[in-house]
């Protein structure tokens, strides 16, 4: 459902196993890349995409991206298909609703403030410490989050983002108020069968801050063995998903470890984007999460012996998301050479292109670029991160031309 990004890769993955699946696009959805033979269908009407479905025989409805979450919820309802729980399907999108899940199956939640005036905005204010963080109730990739030192850096954000259209192509009537979760931030990878939820991936991640305090995710590196602390994470990360109603397919989730305990920022039911490289994920674990996700459907037998034999992935791997040192043109990049050359450097995907200007280069959509680095020692990976990115700072990895205006 709705395969944008790097949902893309998962029928890539199911026409590897020889099993045929299809796309279904909502409206406003641009149509992605797939691979040959992959019907697409036009999510105009439920009740005829429903009928459309069944005559087809699928076995599975799979959200291929944040856009696919909901969606893919009500036709695997309606299709009587495997699925999370319809009721909270809400819930796995709108993070205030997802907050108060938590708190009422008795789990730690981010404290959280739903805004949608200038009144209730100084309401709020008044009622949290700074620093907190100010974002939209729905969007993703990072977009419109601002860490606030103070009120006046709130109002900004707030005025920045209320009534604007959001990456999920909504327009944000709300916005929200939440406490800082002091400490660093994790990923989870999952996917989730009948109810048990199997450990696909873990990274630790690296978020700067820039002026106005937007967050910039630099990059993220796995954790290949778990000592308690990650044990306990990931623990409240199954309660999590299951308070959720998580029970079938992938999820991506956000987490900070704070000085008491783990405490959530996301819960993202799919495929973790982008993945424009699977190899390199297959370097490190041995598949990726869109190859984990198809195994669980079409051979189940051996998705759960890898329960079993629990999670230890052979090498380490690193995610970078490149970044621009400002706005402009690209003319070149000279920065690839050295990339390149790196110690541990596995592969590139998405640069920007030459002649166009830089897209989203603050965001976590992977639009500037995504470079990966596999290696069996983490400190050899760890020290080509820092190369790279003074290289990203001192903006020599992009030449760019300003913007003409």
């Amino acid at each position: 459902m709705n395969p944008v990004s790097s949902g893309a890769e998962l029928a890539r993955a199911f026409h590897e196993r020889g099993t045929a699946c299809v796309h279904v696009y909502s409206p406003g959805v641009p149509v992605g890349a797939r691979p040959a033979g992959v019907p697409v269908i036009s999510y105009s009407d439920v009740a005829v995409v429903e009928r459309e479905l069944r005559a087809l025989g699928v076995s599975a409805v799979v959200a291929a991206s944040e856009f696919g979450v909901l969606p893919a919820d009500e036709l695997a309802h309606r299709l009587g298909l495997p699925g999370n729980a319809y009721e909270l399907s809400e819930a796995r999108r709108d993070k205030s609703l997802m907050m108060e899940q938590l708190r009422q199956r008795g789990l730690r939640a981010t404290r959280t403030a739903i805004v949608r005036t200038e009144q209730e905005l100084e309401q709020a204010l008044a009622g949290f410490p700074f620093p907190l963080v100010v974002k939209p109730r729905d969007s993703a990739g990072s977009d419109g989050c601002r860490v606030c030192a103070g009120p006046e850096q709130a109002r900004a954000a707030f005025a920045q983002v209320i009534h604007e259209r959001n990456l999920m192509g909504r327009t944000n009537d709300a916005v929200l108020v939440q406490e800082y979760l002091d400490g660093p931030q994790f990923i989870v990878n999952t996917v989730s069968a009948g109810g048990r939820h199997t450990l696909g991936e873990l990274y630790s991640a690296r978020i700067d801050r820039r002026a106005g305090g937007a967050p910039v995710f630099r990059h993220m590196t796995s954790v290949r063995t778990l000592d308690g602390p990650d044990k306990e994470l990931v623990g409240y990360v199954f309660d999590c998903l299951d308070a959720l109603g998580v029970s079938e397919g992938a999820a991506h989730t956000e987490v900070r470890r704070t000085p008491d305990g783990p405490c959530l920022v996301e819960v993202n039911a799919r495929v973790m984007g982008p993945c424009l490289a699977p190899d390199a994920y297959f370097a490190a674990f041995g598949y990726s999460h869109q190859h984990l996700v198809v195994e669980s459907l079409v051979d189940p037998a051996v998705f759960a012996l890898r329960d079993a034999s629990g999670y230890g992935p052979d090498r380490h791997v690193a995610k970078v998301f490149l970044r621009a040192h400002r706005e402009g043109v690209v003319r070149a990049v000279p920065g690839l050479d050295l990339l390149r050359r790196l110690p541990g450097f596995h592969s590139v995907a998405r640069l920007a292109e030459i002649g166009r200007p830089v897209p989203d280069r603050l965001l976590t959509t992977g639009a500037s670029g995504i470079a990966f680095f596999v290696h069996e020692d983490p400190a050899t990976i760890e020290n080509a991160l820092r190369v790279l990115h003074e290289l990203e700072d001192a903006g020599q990895f992009y030449d760019l031309e300003p913007v003409d205006g």
